[in-house]
């Protein structure tokens, strides 16, 4: 039943941002000024694959970063609290990373004569983060996991899907209100 509700919203978050998306090679001055054509700039494979693979991997170092600030943060906290402060670690943990995907992402697109909007972009990775959130546990419940344990191959996929999502989703969020600049 999880499996099934994750992929309805998977499915739903990645079709809403394609609809508005317009695949086709960017076309060069349309106009006689030299400006960008108008309407929506066609969508490059080649920027997107850098937005969602660099996202990744910003994404993963920017929680790790964050981990890090919460660590720091916390350390005068007493042992009584470690439950809390494990929280409150993962959570700033995310955020750091929640950051550094929107901002890859936002920086990407942003270059050349393109932009788009940066809380459409972290919009896109909130949603991304509650999806992949919302997969981790649907997957590696406990239950689940018993039956990944001795299949890595799939478990490694699984894991890249989980955090790529926040990428793609903020992609999606990105690239569905893109526009030439003026």
């Amino acid at each position: 039943m999880k499996t099934r509700v994750v992929r309805a919203v998977l499915l739903l978050v990645l079709g809403a941002g394609m609809a508005h998306a317009q695949v086709g090679p960017v076309p060069a001055t349309t106009d006689q000024t030299g400006l960008p054509g108008r309407g929506r700039p066609g969508l490059r494979p080649e920027r997107v694959a850098v937005e969602v693979v660099g996202g990744t991997y910003v994404g993963l170092a920017g929680y790790f970063v964050g981990r890090g600030v919460g660590t720091i943060a916390t350390r005068m906290m007493s042992e009584d609290h470690d439950r809390l402060r494990g929280r409150i670690v993962h959570n700033v943990g995310l955020v750091g990373g929640a950051f550094a995907v929107g901002g890859f992402v936002y920086a990407v697109g942003n270059m050349g004569s393109e932009t788009g909007s940066f809380p459409a972009t972290m919009l896109g990775v909130g949603v991304g983060a509650v999806a992949s959130e919302l997969l981790s546990r649907a997957v590696f419940h406990r239950r689940h996991y018993a039956e990944l344990k001795d299949s890595s191959k799939r478990m490694w996929w699984l894991a890249t899907l989980e955090a790529s999502l926040p990428a793609i989703g903020g992609t999606i969020g990105f690239n569905s209100s893109r526009r030439w600049q003026r």
